[in-house]
């Protein structure tokens, strides 16, 4: 079968690269949405992440973000905290444990991105990223 619909093609992207990068990340018991979740928390400003922000990021519901945010804690990598400026919401920080833990998840999400991009060239892969963020209005 032709598929050559942009939204089946993205999807389907999506789930390969999710099934490349599953076994990669089992080893560290973490998922890839875990493990989204936690570099969108070493790049934010420390104690500045509301689980609203992760939602939006990831264009994923309350109930989805929060799932995964209770087996970041209980693995011990995340706490949640009332937010001083808004205490309906509340703001997501890492522990210590992820701290000390970042440079070696860091590195495991630059195995995961060689992993997902092997077949391309690097003008390929560059393309592919303009392209999606194109694609995406960033």
């Amino acid at each position: 079968m032709n598929i050559d619909k942009v939204a089946i093609l993205v999807k389907k992207a999506a789930l390969q690269a999710e099934k490349i990068q599953n076994p990669i990340l089992q080893e560290y018991d973490l998922t890839v949405s875990q493990y989204k979740f936690l570099k969108y928390l070493y790049r934010a400003e420390k104690n500045s992440v509301r689980i609203a922000d992760l939602e939006k990021y990831y264009s994923m519901t309350h109930p989805a973000a929060i799932d995964i945010l209770k087996v970041l804690e209980k693995k011990g990598y995340t706490v949640r905290t009332v937010n001083p400026e808004d205490a309906r919401s509340k703001i997501v920080s890492l522990t210590e444990k992820a701290y000390a833990e970042q440079a070696m998840l860091e590195a495991l999400g630059n195995q995961m991105e060689s992993a997902v991009t092997q077949q391309l060239t690097e003008k390929e892969r560059t393309e592919l990223i303009r392209l999606l963020k194109k694609l995406l209005g960033i």
